[in-house]
Parts: C-alpha cells; sequence; structure tokens
C-alpha cells in the first residue's frame, strides 16, 4: 500500500516544502525555496525585455547529465579520452575493434576447470521511485531511455502489438500493450551488432518492422549503429539491410563505399505507401562508430566515411543513394516524412537547416521553414505531415541548445502550415521570415499561446517530438523537456502537450488526474510518443524515464490553480493547461530492463548489497532481489560506494564533482551535500568524475575523489549532525563550500597531477583511483592523458602526501586513457591497469592491459603488457579474480577473460547480451563478478 504523506498540504507548499528538485540536479544550483519565486521573477524580467534577465529560463535540474551540459560536453569529452592523444578516430579503428572482439567470441569461453558458466540477469526487472523522488509525489516504475516506437494498426483491447527501442537496450516487444496491469516484454533484438536504437518503422500495409540503429538525439551517450535491421515476422526473425552505396564522393567524407549507415544513427526511416521498395532513411552523427563508455557525439572521423543526411532506396534497402546533405548540416537529417497526398513529395529536416522539400522523389530540395536559432548547430526542427480538407499541413516545433543571450538563439516555438501542396517555398519562408506559417507560440500567459513557449527549453536538440494522429489533422501532441519553475505550481510541467484545435490551445499531458495530491506523472525528457491507431486520445510517451500509456479519457482539474495560489497573469494560462488532463497513466516499464548503468558498488557485509548510478534515473540499489529496485537518490547517477565497516554509510555521484554523502541506509530523505568544497574549486572534472571509498575498515571514513587533484574526506564528507542539519540534498546548493570538508592532499602548491609539474602528459582530468586493500596509505590514481601515480601515505596530512609518477619510468606505458586501476591486495607496489583509445594513435606504445611492478628503492617500474590477442579493442575495466588470478576486462560488446597463466583472452561466460560493459565490480570472496551495462542493466557471473 501506498503511503501518501501531502494530503493535507497545498500544492505550492508541496512543491516548496517536499522538494522542486526530485529527479534531478538544481538542488546543486539553488535553494529550493526560492524557486518558484526565482523562475516567475526571471520569466517577467525577460518578457519584459530586461537587459539583466538571465540568458536562460531553463535550470540544469532532472534532464540528465548529458543534456543538462549539451552535447558540446560530456560528448566531446569521451570522444576525445577515446581519440587521445590525436584529434580524430579513423573509422576503421571501430570496425576493428569490433572484428577483435567477434574474433575472441568465436573462441568460446575457454577450458578447464576455472571455467566460467552463464551470465545472469540480476535486474532491475522493476526500478521503483519512492513517491518522496518524484516530481508528482506518486510512486514509479521506470526504465531506461526511450527512442523509437511502433505500434501495429489492429491493436485492440485484448491484442494490441507495441514494439519498445531503446537507446542502448535493443528493441522490445509486447502483445498487450492496453492492459491496465502492465505488458508482457519480449527482448527480440538479440541477434543485432549493436542494441543502440534509434528509431522503429512499421510498414503495416506489407507487415514489416525496421529497426535503424544508432541514437541520433546528440546526447553524450548517443551510441553510433551498425546500419538497419528487417523483420516480416514482428521481430522474431531479422535481416541485415546491405544499404550499400559505391563510390559515394562527397566533400569532406572521401570516396566512400559499404553500408550506407555503419557508424552513424538512424534518425527517421519511411516506405513509400505505393511502393514497399522505396525507403528513405535519415542519418546523423553518433559516438565513435558502435560503442560507447561514458558518451560523446563525435567530430567527424577521418575520411573515407559514410555521410550523414538522406538516403533512398529503390529496391528495400539493398543499395541506397546519397540524396541530401541537409544543407551542408553539421550534425545530419533529424526527420523524414512523406506527403500523403503525394508520394513522390517527400519533407526533411536537419539540424540548424529547417524543414526542405523535394517534389520530385528526392531529386532536389527547397527550403521551406527557416530554423528559428539558425546560428547554433544544436538547433532542431521537429515536425509531422497530415492532411487537412483535402490538402497538406504541416505541424513543426524548433529550438536549440544555448541561450537567449547567444546571437540567434531565441526560445523553442511552434508553428502550422496549412495547404502546404499549393504553396510555393517563397510562399512559406517569405523573406526568410516563415510568413506562410502560423505562429503559435507567445511569451505572453496571457495569450493562449503560452503554452508552447519554451517547451522544450534549451534541449530540443536532444528531446522533442512532434506528432499528429493519422486521421485526425486537428490533434497534435508535442513534447520537450520539464519547466521546473512551473510545475505543481502554474503548470504540471508542460513536458508533454496536446492540442484539439489544431495548435491554437494546448493541455498539459505530464501529469494525470488521479489524486489532486500526488498524481502519476511521466519522467522529464521526452523523445517519441505514437498513438493507439483506433483512439488518437490513447498515446504511449517514450522519454529518458522509460514507457508511459495514457487512459485515453480526460479530466477538467484547473480548480487546482486557486489551491495552488497561481495568480494573474499566470492564472489564466494555469486555468488552461490544466482544463484537459489525463485521467489515468499507467507505466509499462516492468520488465523491460533496459536501464543504462555507470557502475555498480557492493556493501563488504553482504556482496548481495548493490547500489549503481543509471543515466537520468538515479542510484539503485539491491539487497538481493533480481526483480525489484528500489531508486535511493533522484538525478544521473554515477559512482557510489559503502563505508567498509558500517554499511549503512553511502555516498553518490550525480555528475561532475557533485557527490552526496548518506549515514541513515541509503534512506532516499536522508541525503547530504558533501562535496561543497570541490565545486566551489576551481578545477574541473571528469563528467562522472572518479570516487572511490576505503576498502580498508581501519580508514573506513575515508573517500578519495578524483578532479585535477586528488581529494580526501576522512570522515565520510564531514560532521554527520552538522550535515543533516545544514546540507540536506534537497534544499542545498551543491556550491556550498561549508557542506563537506574535502581537502586536495599533495605537495603545497603542486597537488594538481595534471600539472606540467610533473612533466609531460600534462592537462586532462583524472580517470582512475584505486586504494589498496592491505594498508591504509598506498593509493594509485591516473589521469585522461595516461599519467599513472603512486602514493604510499596518503592518510598522512594532506600536504604532506607525496606521489610518484610511474607511467615516466617505462617507455612502454601508453599515453592514453587510463580507463582502470585494479591494485594487488598483496603487494603494495602491484597493480593491473587498463587503456581505452586506440593503439592506431600510440603506435609505439601499443596495449590495452597491463601489469605493473613498482620497485620504490630503485625508483623503476616494470610495465607488461598482458594484451596478447585483444588486438586493437579499447577496454573500459579491468577486474582480477584473486583466488585464481584471472583478468576480467570490460569491452563495448562484452566481457573478456585471461586465464591465469595463459596468453589468450576468450569470453568471460555465455549469455550476456551484446552491450557495453561501462564498469565491472568482482567479489573473490564471493565468487561473483557484477557487470553495468550501459542499457541492458545489471548482470551477473558466478566465477567457479
Amino acid at each position: 500500500m501506498k503511503t501518501k504523506k501531502r494530503i493535507a498540504i497545498s500544492a505550492l507548499v508541496i512543491v516548496i516544502a517536499i522538494g522542486l528538485v526530485f529527479g534531478g540536479q538544481a538542488a546543486y544550483q539553488e535553494y529550493q525555496n526560492e524557486r518558484v519565486a526565482k523562475a516567475l521573477l526571471e520569466h517577467q524580467r525577460f518578457v519584459k525585455g530586461d537587459p539583466d534577465a538571465p540568458s536562460s529560463e531553463k535550470t540544469i535540474e532532472g534532464n540528465g547529465g548529458e543534456s543538462d551540459l549539451g552535447p558540446e560536453s560530456a560528448a566531446e569529452e569521451a570522444y576525445a579520452n577515446r581519440a587521445y592523444p590525436a584529434e580524430e578516430i579513423p573509422f576503421e579503428l571501430t570496425l576493428n575493434a569490433q572484428n577483435a572482439f567477434s574474433q575472441i567470441k568465436a573462441k568460446g569461453i575457454g577450458k578447464g576447470k576455472n571455467v566460467p558458466g552463464q551470465w545472469t540477469l540480476i535486474g532491475p526487472s522493476t526500478a521503483n521511485y519512492p513517491s518522496v523522488l518524484t516530481f508528482s509525489g506518486a510512486d514509479y516504475a521506470t526504465s531506461g531511455r526511450i527512442t523509437g516506437l511502433a505500434i501495429d494498426p489492429n491493436c485492440s483491447k485484448k491484442n494490441c502489438r507495441l514494439w519498445v527501442g531503446a537507446a542502448g537496450g535493443g528493441v522490445w516487444r509486447t502483445d498487450n500493450a492496453l492492459s491496465g496491469s502492465g505488458a508482457n516484454w519480449t527482448f527480440v533484438s538479440g541477434s543485432f551488432a549493436t542494441n543502440a536504437i534509434g528509431v522503429l518503422y512499421y510498414d503495416a500495409m506489407n507487415g514489416t518492422l525496421y529497426a535503424g540503429t544508432g541514437e541520433s538525439h546528440a546526447s553524450g551517450d548517443s551510441e553510433a549503429g551498425m546500419g538497419i535491421y528487417k523483420s516480416t515476422d514482428g521481430g522474431d526473425t531479422w535481416t541485415h539491410l546491405n544499404s550499400t552505396v559505391t563510390s559515394l564522393s562527397t566533400p569532406g567524407n572521401g570516396t566512400y563505399s559499404g553500408d550506407a549507415f555503419a557508424g552513424r544513427s538512424i534518425s527517421s526511416i519511411v516506405v513509400d505507401p505505393q511502393n514497399p521498395n522505396v525507403l528513405y532513411v535519415g542519418s546523423t552523427r553518433g559516438v565513435r562508430g558502435v560503442s560507447s563508455v561514458t558518451g560523446g557525439a563525435t567530430s567527424n572521423p577521418p575520411t573515407p566515411r559514410p555521410p550523414f543526411g538522406l538516403f533512398k532506396s529503390t529496391d528495400g534497402g539493398a543499395t541506397f543513394t546519397f540524396i541530401w546533405d541537409g544543407n551542408a548540416t553539421l550534425r545530419g537529417v533529424s526527420r523524414v516524412k512523406i506527403d500523403p497526398m503525394n508520394p513522390q513529395v517527400v519533407y526533411a529536416s536537419a539540424y540548424q537547416q529547417g524543414i526542405w522539400r523535394s517534389p520530385d522523389g528526392g531529386g532536389s530540395f527547397e527550403q521551406i521553414f527557416f530554423p528559428t536559432s539558425y546560428l547554433l548547430n544544436t538547433d532542431r526542427t521537429e515536425f509531422d505531415v497530415t492532411v487537412k480538407d483535402g490538402q497538406t499541413r504541416i505541424y513543426a516545433g524548433d529550438g536549440a541548445q544555448g541561450d537567449f543571450g547567444v546571437a540567434g538563439a531565441t526560445y523553442s516555438q511552434f508553428f502550422r502550415a496549412d495547404d502546404v501542396d499549393t504553396k510555393s517555398a517563397a510562399d512559406l519562408v517569405g523573406a526568410s521570415d516563415n510568413s506562410g506559417w502560423a505562429s503559435l507560440t507567445s511569451p505572453d500567459p496571457n495569450n493562449p499561446y503560452f503554452a508552447t513557449y519554451n517547451y522544450c527549453t534549451g534541449q530540443c536538440w536532444y528531446d522533442q517530438y512532434v506528432f499528429t494522429p493519422d486521421g485526425y489533422p486537428d490533434i497534435v501532441y508535442i513534447g520537450g523537456s520539464y519547466q521546473y519553475g512551473e510545475y505543481g505550481w502554474l503548470s504540471n510541467s508542460r513536458g508533454s502537450l496536446l492540442s484539439t484545435d489544431a495548435g491554437e490551445t494546448f493541455t498539459d499531458m505530464s501529469w494525470d488526474a488521479s489524486s489532486d495530491v500526488a498524481p502519476n506523472g511521466m519522467h522529464p525528457d521526452h523523445h517519441v510518443l505514437v498513438t493507439n491507431p483506433n483512439d488518437p486520445y490513447t498515446f504511449f510517451d517514450g522519454s529518458d524515464g522509460g514507457l508511459v500509456r495514457s487512459s485515453g479519457n480526460f479530466k477538467d482539474v484547473s480548480y487546482l490553480c486557486d489551491s495552488r495560489g497561481v495568480f494573474e497573469p499566470y492564472l489564466t494560462a494555469c486555468r488552461q493547461l490544466l482544463s484537459r488532463v489525463p485521467k489515468h497513466f499507467y507505466s509499462l516499464n516492468k520488465g523491460l530492463s533496459t536501464l543504462q548503468f555507470q557502475s555498480l558498488s557492493v556493501s563488504a557485509a553482504d556482496p548481495k548489497n548493490l547500489m549503481g548510478g543509471t543515466q537520468d534515473n538515479g542510484t539503485f540499489e539491491t539487497n538481493g532481489s533480481s526483480v525489484v529496485w528500489p531508486q535511493i537518490i533522484y538525478g544521473d547517477g554515477g559512482q557510489s560506494g559503502f563505508n567498509a565497516a558500517n554499511p549503512a554509510f553511502r555516498f553518490n555521484s550525480f555528475y561532475g564533482q557533485y557527490h552526496d554523502g548518506n549515514f541513515q541506509n541509503g534512506d532516499p530523505t536522508k541525503w547530504v551535500i558533501i562535496s561543497g568544497p570541490i565545486v566551489s574549486s576551481p578545477e574541473s572534472s571528469a563528467f562522472y568524475a572518479p570516487i572511490i571509498a576505503d576498502p580498508n575498515p581501519e580508514a573506513a571514513g575515508t573517500i578519495f575523489e578524483g578532479s585535477q587533484s586528488v581529494w580526501r574526506t576522512q570522515d565520510w564528507g564531514g560532521d554527520q549532525a552538522y550535515l543533516e542539519a545544514n546540507c540536506p540534498e534537497f534544499t542545498t546548493s551543491g556550491a556550498d563550500p561549508s557542506c563537506g570538508d574535502f581537502v586536495r592532499i599533495g605537495p603545497a602548491g603542486n597537488t594538481s597531477l595534471t600539472a606540467a609539474f610533473y612533466g609531460n602528459r600534462a592537462g586532462g582530468v583524472l580517470a582512475a583511483l584505486e586504494r589498496n586493500p592491505s594498508d591504509t596509505g598506498t593509493l594509485w590514481a591516473a589521469s585522461s592523458t595516461g599519467r599513472v601515480f603512486i602514493t604510499h601515505n596518503a592518510d598522512a596530512v594532506a600536504e604532506n602526501v607525496t606521489f610518484t609518477r610511474l607511467d615516466s619510468l617505462a617507455t612502454n606505458a601508453p599515453g592514453r586513457f587510463v580507463s582502470s586501476i585494479y591494485a594487488d591486495p598483496e603487494d603494495i607496489n602491484h597493480a593491473w591497469i587498463s587503456y581505452s583509445g586506440y593503439n592506431f594513435n600510440t603506435p609505439a606504445q601499443p596495449g590495452h592491459v597491463f601489469e605493473v611492478t613498482f620497485d620504490p628503492e630503485s625508483g623503476t617500474a616494470v610495465w607488461n603488457d598482458l594484451s596478447y590477442d585483444i588486438d586493437d579493442l579499447p577496454v573500459t575495466d579491468l577486474v582480477r579474480d584473486n583466488v585464481t588470478g584471472d583478468l576480467y576486462a570490460g569491452s563495448d560488446f562484452g566481457v573478456l577473460r585471461l586465464q591465469s597463466g595463459e596468453t589468450s583472452w576468450v569470453l568471460a561466460g555465455s549469455g550476456l547480451p551484446n552491450a557495453e560493459v561501462a564498469g565491472l565490480t568482482i567479489v573473490p570472496e564471493a565468487r561473483v563478478l557484477y557487470a553495468a551495462t550501459h542499457g541492458r542493466s545489471a548482470w551477473m557471473l558466478k566465477l567457479p
């Protein structure tokens, strides 16, 4: 039974007192009690044209780490980690890495008595947000980011087939999508070369389902794909389309022959309704070919490479012709549609280029809509096409990353163009002012068009959709990101909106009407929506928090505007937005094991007690259940950890340098800010900064964090009583320097391990930290540029800690990104180190796995390369079984094992789906190995 704690509290008081930040990172930015007033003040100042108005009304709360900071942040960081020390990654390196893994996989799992068996999914199959951590105050079951939806037009109450594509979790199918008790899911893309999905398209006329791989949303972990898969039996079996282009020459891409979509991301697929052999496919940039560690939209790899843009096939996908480059777009084509009136008329949108039209099946293109933020390469236009009274109508939404202080940037807006089939391009665009389009957005809350004002904030490049159901030209849905200063007050967030009068007015679809004080809600960051083909008001919404279905009926809850204390000029807008909200939402996420884990930590007291951080779904915990994991803190989830002596003490990471502590066994209401001194320092860090708890019970209060220096606390972040009284997560700024007692360790004035003081390979940030469990002083540290350090007095007074650089003591130590360190528990000067990046970029220093031995007396270090037949396959994490001596390596495709004494790597067990393994956690004493996958949840391998 759900406990309702807020029954007698007004909605406004709920928002302020219980916590306006649930689900995101804005608690790091401002005090909760000021948010509503501040957001309204900023809006009023912006509307009035105040020159001192903020550069953007968007807060960075709750939108997922990569989406908070934009595709130029974590996106480029991880790509740089792979490319370093070069600036780009040749496309063939990605293919070589995949081939290397395939060759190892072909050898099987090896032979002998120490061969592991079968990987087991340990969950969660049901990932639960408790009510105290949700935006609306109701419990919520989540799953990973959804990027594609397709529905069978024969959907009925008894049998409704729906397919779901997850960002890194593959394709799933249910036949009971309308069940009130939840859907039964089957994973159907086990044969794919990658489970990163960009789009699903169902050609109902011919019973063919298409899955375009590679996510196209330009986020920091939008993984690129390996082409298009096709199924004629609903997903039971698949074939990979050849998608061949021959001798294609485009400026900057060289002359390319091969799969048109290998290493790219597919944003859109449409099939000519009069000819099933004619396909149009849009492609964009993706992350480093076929894989991702911490995310990273790439700059172009060296030639030759397939370009991104719009392709056409006339033979069912066997071959493709490149028909449009998106007017030289920098990111690719975001949407493709065929005119319902004439299949020869094709519409396509491209980043920074608005909408273009081809009247002749792709032979030529003309611009019919100018982007509103044309100077920003993150400007994305989404649109849909329908027929009204026998003529073509287009709905379009547009916006960009950035703020209103950047030249060319404007708030996101919504438009409609009627009778498009009778209008010339000049009629539509006018003098570059889109005069042929009706603008349906206004910043004035007294204007009915206010509903779409800034609807996808500064994140239109990442989360946005426009959808009009076939046969219902006056119905249109739009989705974007939350209005965090509004929800629970002026609106329910305006994350998803519905119009039934052709965009003239909209109502808020973000929360349902199941309760006045704790309604069911949808997760922020919306990506895709479809409706029941037989009921345009029953919709399925895919977001960073999985899949939600509406009941198909509505309720007027505008009376809440008065109890929320909304005042004019906002009262009119509030009453309109809440006049038609869904009666009920159903989460369809149970059984969708698609969470994107970054890492897993384990309690020293119980090897079944795990915590793990996930993309935009916070940190989860299990005490052994492989089904239900409760969320214990919101936001983006990076690293986590347990106190070695007292597992009731925890820490978690959001992104960057934002870390919380907990002294109350992970109680969601008891997290406190502990990293204020780091956040308020001038140092930068990795997107998911390395942070570890000391494994030695004698130093159990110690936590080490790596930014550019190593930071240390020796009492779990500070005095418990002070932190709980003054630094609660829900109401405290993460930059408050009094919240936490982390200090830099190292010689005074030279604590930064990335500085020139330590010689070559300067720059970057710290990438890995590892404590030796056999003493309290030995700490290993490494940087993103390949520096490796050791200290034997990490527990000394901060300025007395000394570091010795080890990579400079060996000529074969690679100058590439260090992805992990595993310290020998029996020898403080012995460790195993893994490298990401490619040998191609350090040909004189190849290798991905090294055994390192330091001799402090002679001041020498030996680096023994154990890569053997890994070839040029980047390793994401490395652990060692201290019982058998076997090494286990994570990669973008699975987990490998090097048996002690052998020189050939093999597959580590069977049954693990094709997924990026971002982190490995081993508990040798308990004989278990855990894998954190970025899209297929968490897995366990029982060790022999």
